[in-house]
């Protein structure tokens, strides 16, 4: 962030607490961030407050030199839009600390939680709630090719998640279904918490953690999300273990996986769909095309582009599809940092994906197969102290700035 950027963002807090004191003074300090959430009567009233102010949005972007009056019209017309965008930031800022202390992470120079207030969108809030069920955004973050975003939902029929005729344990529950209107190919993960994980959750709420990435990233002024059904799954059995109430079930079908045939048990039914507007994120990673070939030992290896981001860190590579050894990956490719050690193992979680093949199918030899180096970062880390990316000794050089 540019420093008359930061300047006018401190202007701008300040005239959020002057005009707006009694919502301000509702958000916690950092230290109680880390334990609990912002209120439910708190997201209402800043609802409320956008919905006053939303003609007044187009003008977010002022000019610095303006009159002390126009600077307070404009500034007033942007209220709504900041304050979202500060909730959205310190919710997550809040997850990973509670994320670095698991990993202990928590005192690394190398993690940095304030470039998440430039990443965040201005949604948040109840973005879909009907006689079943609520949504509420917490928080979503977009930089490079990825993005993750914090639902919290509440089952509003139900005093608790585990129902009577379902597993006993919480974190078998789940969205049956989930899609974003990418029209792409995504990669994707998520996570689930219930009242066991977090004190401040209601027994029949839950908060889902995802995150997607994409090799053409996300450019759209908007996605819609859709969630379909809140259940878990059944292994099949006979008739009678499979038996539910028409009520308990509204999809049934079965799944195989590693042999063994599962139905999806519904408790709370229906599609919900939300649309979230990207207008307040930046993009802070960093890009590369590099059409460099390395070895493996056994063959080449064409790396095609990098990129990085505070989320995470996407290498395109190509090979020949003979090339079956997955697992070589994980131990011969690292993130180099400037003061000459590599980014922890404790920092990141690694994956491996086959994008799409090309070449002559008759010939085994000519087919490539394309894949994708993921590394999915735990905490939002500080690219700019990234030095290189190295692969089977290959030193691919980055050049971030902060």
């Amino acid at each position: 962030m540019k420093e008359s950027d930061r300047k006018f963002e401190k202007l701008l807090k300040e005239a959020v607490c002057s005009y707006h004191k009694e919502e301000m003074d509702a958000l916690p300090s950092e230290e109680e961030l880390q334990d609990i959430q912002l209120s439910d009567d708190f997201y209402r009233k800043m609802d409320g407050l956008v919905k006053k102010q939303k003609r007044r949005w187009q003008y977010r972007f002022v000019r610095y030199g303006a009159v002390a009056a126009s600077f307070l019209l404009f500034t007033f017309g942007t209220v709504g839009a900041a304050a979202y965008a500060l909730m959205g930031a310190e919710n997550f800022k809040a997850f990973f600390k509670k994320h670095a202390k698991e990993y202990h992470v928590a005192d690394s120079a190398v993690m940095d939680l304030e470039q998440l207030t430039d990443m965040a969108v201005t949604t948040a809030g109840t973005v879909y709630e009907d006689d079943n069920i609520r949504l509420d955004l917490k928080g979503l973050i977009k930089s490079g090719n990825r993005f993750s975003m914090i639902v919290e939902g509440t089952l509003k029929q139900q005093d608790q998640i585990v129902t009577a005729g379902g597993p006993q344990e919480e974190h078998a529950y789940s969205f049956l279904n989930t899609d974003v209107n990418a029209e792409q190919d995504l990669m994707a993960s998520g996570t689930y918490y219930y009242q066991e994980d977090d004190k401040s959750l209601a027994s029949n709420q839950f908060i889902y953690v995802t995150n997607y990435s994409a090799e053409a990233g996300f450019d759209s002024d908007q996605y819609e999300f859709t969630f379909e059904d809140f259940g878990y799954y059944q292994e099949d059995g006979t008739e009678d273990e499979a038996e539910s109430t028409d009520d308990e079930v509204s999809a049934y079908s079965a799944s195989e996986d590693s042999g063994i045939l599962e139905n999806p048990i519904s408790i709370c039914s229906g599609t919900w769909k939300f649309t979230v507007d990207m207008d307040q994120a930046k993009d802070i990673s960093y890009k590369k095309v590099c059409d460099q070939t390395v070895s493996d030992g056994e063959d080449d290896v064409k790396i095609n582009r990098i990129v990085l981001s505070p989320m995470g860190c996407s290498i395109y590579i190509t090979l020949p599809q003979s090339q079956k050894d997955s697992g070589k990956y994980f131990d011969n490719v690292h993130i180099r940092l400037k003061n000459g050690s590599l980014l922890s193992e404790e920092y990141y979680e690694m994956g491996i994906a086959d994008c799409e093949l090309s070449g002559d199918d008759e010939a085994a030899d000519a087919v490539k197969v394309s894949r994708e180096l993921d590394f999915d970062f735990r905490v939002p880390i500080d690219i700019s102290q990234v030095k290189a990316i190295e692969i089977f000794g290959e030193s691919i050089e980055v050049e971030a700035c902060k």
